[in-house]
């Protein structure tokens, strides 16, 4: 596949090689890591599921935006984290049901440690649903989500 693109386009390129029964070794750029399946589905249960990781780049995307805008809006953070949970029906991969087999539902919940008001973090939360590139997937496959933004309570006196 060729970039054959404008300017603006980035082509990412990913490699993966069969490494054992339902287990897996991708390669992108400089980096590596295993995809495997719980043993109870076949697999040896030493690396985190395909859809495990989708729910972990999720975070990790939902978390740089949310760094990347906060910097141009001069938004102050001290700290943030993020917890996701989702919800598949199993059907769908088994071919038991005729149900999706990715997310129906998935519950993102960030914690912000900042002296910013609500009102900022609201204006922050609108600008990363507009531009986080893994928030907009999940929303146009039809996925429900629910992000719960929090402020921390504890902010060491400030």
């Amino acid at each position: 596949m060729e970039n054959r693109q404008n300017k603006n386009h980035r082509t990412i390129r990913v490699f993966t090689n069969k490494i054992g029964k339902f287990a897996n070794e991708t390669n992108i750029r400089d980096f590596s890591f295993t995809i495997d399946e719980p043993e109870k589905l076949g697999g040896t249960n030493k690396a985190p599921t395909p859809m495990e990781y989708i729910l972990g780049s999720f975070n990790g995307c939902i978390l740089i935006v949310i760094e990347m805008i906060a910097e141009e809006i001069h938004f102050s953070i001290d700290n943030l984290s993020a917890e996701t949970h989702g919800i598949l029906d199993r059907r769908g991969l088994a071919g038991t049901a005729d149900v999706s087999p990715h997310f129906h539902q998935v519950k993102n919940t960030v914690v912000i440690e900042t002296t910013e008001s609500s009102e900022s973090i609201a204006e922050l939360k609108n600008l990363v649903k507009k531009r986080c590139p893994a928030y907009n997937l999940f929303r146009d496959a039809g996925i429900d989500i629910e992000l719960d933004w929090k402020k921390a309570e504890n902010l060491g006196g400030k």
